[in-house]
C-alpha cells in the first residue's frame, strides 16, 4: 500500500496505523515467500526420491520374470518380491508425504490470496481518496489559483510538490491495482494446478495401496507353498551357513598370510601410497559406485529373521544383489587383486585390497582379473553366476571388510 507524505499542506492527516499494516504485510509475505520456497525445495527432493523407488521396483518386476521360469516358489523370488513390498511401501510413504506438502501450498496460496486481496481493497480505497482529492481541483485554473493564493513563496513551492505528489500518487496506485490483480490471477492458477496435481498424486497413492495388498496375497501363498518344503529349506540353510564360513575362512587366510608376509619383511605400517589408497577409500564413504549397472539389494547386512522359517534368524556378513543374468560386475574403487578363487556354492570370488580396506565379490562365472593386478574403479572384473536350476537365479554377494571388521556395504555405496 502506497503511503504518500502530505506534511505542511491543509486538510492532509498523515495516518500511522497505515505504515504499521504496510510493514506488517511486507513481513508476512516475506515469510510465506520463506515456506513456499522450502516447500519447493522439499518437494523437488520428494519427486525424486519417488522416481528412483518407481524405477527401483521397475527392476525388481524384470527380475521377478526372469525367476519365474519355473513355476516352484523359490526363495529368490521370495526375496525379490519382499523386496518390492519394501518398496511400494516405501513409495506410499514418499506420495503420502507429497501430498502433505501440496496440501501446505495450498493453504499458502489461500493465505496469499487473501491477503492481496486485502491488499486491493487498501490500493482501491487509497485511489477512491485520490480521486475524491482530484474532483475537487478537476479545473486547472482551480489548481493554479491553489498555488498563487500561497501566502508566501515557500507555501507556494510546497503546494506545487503536493500536486506533483498527488499526480504520481495517482499513476502509483492505478499501476499497484493492476499489478495486484494479475498477481491475484497467477496465484490462483496456481492454486488450481496444485489441486489438480494433489489429484493425481491421490490416484497413484490409491493405486499403489492396491498393488501393495494384491502382491502382499502373493506374498502370504509363496511363504505357505515354501514352508511345505520347510526340511529342503532347513538343509539349503545350513549349506548356505558352510558357505559362508568358507568364504569367511578365505577372508581371514589372507589376511593372516599378509600379516606374516609383512613380519617377515619386518613391514608393520601402510606404504605411503596405500595410505593415500586407504584415506581416499574412507573418504568415498557413502559414495562407492555399484558393482552392478542393475539390480536390487535382496539380502541385507546383518541378522535377520528368516522370511519363511519361524523363529529363525540369519546372519549375512554382506548384501545380496539380485541382477540380471550375466551381469557384469566392476571394481567399486581402485585397489589390488588380492586373491583369485573357487569356493563351492559362491563359485569364483574375487577379493580387492584398497590400503586398509579390503572388497568382496562373490558368485562370479567369469573373472577378468587374476591376484596382484591393479584395478581402477568401474573396472570389469567378472561376470556374476546365473543358475539355469533355480530358475536363472543371478546374484552376487558384496562384502565391504577393514582389516578382519565387516562393514555395511550400504553405509559405503551411493544412493541406488
Amino acid at each position: 500500500m502506497l503511503v504518500f507524505h502530505l506534511m505542511c499542506l491543509p486538510g492532509s492527516v498523515k495516518s500511522n496505523s497505515m505504515f504499521v499494516n504496510k510493514y506488517f504485510v511486507i513481513a508476512v509475505s516475506l515469510v510465506i515467500l520463506a515456506c513456499v520456497n522450502g516447500h519447493a525445495q522439499s518437494k523437488e527432493e520428494l519427486e525424486r526420491r519417488r522416481k528412483e523407488t518407481q524405477e527401483i521396483i521397475d527392476n525388481t518386476s524384470k527380475l521377478l520374470e526372469q525367476t519365474s521360469v519355473t513355476r516352484q516358489s523359490s526363495m529368490e523370488q521370495l526375496n525379490i518380491l519382499n523386496r518390492r513390498l519394501q518398496l511400494r511401501q516405501s513409495l506410499t510413504a514418499t506420495l503420502q508425504s507429497e501430498i502433505r506438502y501440496i496440501e501446505n501450498g495450498i493453504e499458502n496460496k489461500r493465505l496469499r490470496i487473501s491477503e492481496l486481496e486485502n491488499e486491493l481493497k487498501e490500493a482501491r480505497a487509497a485511489y477512491a481518496r485520490l480521486i475524491q482529492i482530484a474532483y475537487k481541483h478537476r479545473f486547472s485554473h482551480q489548481r493554479i489559483m491553489f498555488i498563487l493564493a500561497a501566502n508566501d513563496f515557500n507555501q507556494a513551492y510546497r503546494r506545487y510538490k503536493y500536486l506533483q505528489q498527488y499526480a504520481a500518487s495517482r499513476r502509483n496506485q492505478i499501476e499497484r491495482i493492476s499489478v495486484l490483480t494479475n498477481e491475484i490471477v497467477s496465484e490462483i492458477e496456481l492454486l488450481e494446478s496444485n489441486r489438480q496435481e494433489q489429484v493425481l498424486l491421490f490416484r497413484r497413492h490409491q493405486e499403489e495401496t492396491r498393488n501393495i495388498a494384491r502382491e502382499s496375497e502373493q506374498h502370504d501363498e509363496m511363504v505357505r507353498n515354501l514352508r511345505k518344503r520347510e526340511r529342503e529349506l532347513k538343509s539349503e540353510l545350513e549349506n548356505q551357513q558352510k558357505i559362508a564360513a568358507s568364504l569367511q575362512q578365505a577372508i581371514e587366510d589372507l589376511l593372516r598370510e599378509e600379516a606374516r608376509r609383512a613380519a617377515e619383511a619386518r613391514v608393520y605400517e601402510l606404504t605411503p601410497e596405500q595410505k593415500i589408497l586407504s584415506d581416499r577409500f574412507e573418504n568415498n564413504r557413502g559414495a562407492l559406485p555399484w558393482p552392478t549397472e542393475r539390480g536390487v539389494v535382496t539380502g541385507f547386512f546383518g541378522e535377520h529373521p528368516h522370511p519363511v522359517l519361524r523363529g529363525i534368524r540369519i546372519q549375512n556378513d554382506g548384501i545380496i544383489i539380485s541382477t540380471v543374468e550375466n551381469a557384469d560386475v566392476k571394481a567399486v574403487f581402485d585397489g589390488d587383486v588380492r586373491q583369485v578363487r573357487t569356493i563351492p556354492g559362491l563359485n569364483n570370488v574375487v577379493l580387492i585390497r584398497h590400503g586398509n580396506f579390503l572388497s568382496v565379490y562373490a558368485n562370479l562365472s567369469h573373472v577378468f582379473v587374476r591376484s596382484g593386478d591393479t584395478v581402477r574403479t568401474g573396472q570389469l572384473i567378472g561376470r556374476v553366476f546365473t543358475d539355469a536350476d533355480e530358475g536363472n537365479k543371478s546374484v552376487l554377494h558384496l562384502g565391504i571388510w577393514e582389516e578382519n571388521r565387516k562393514l555395511d556395504p550400504m553405509l559405503w555405496l551411493s544412493r541406488q
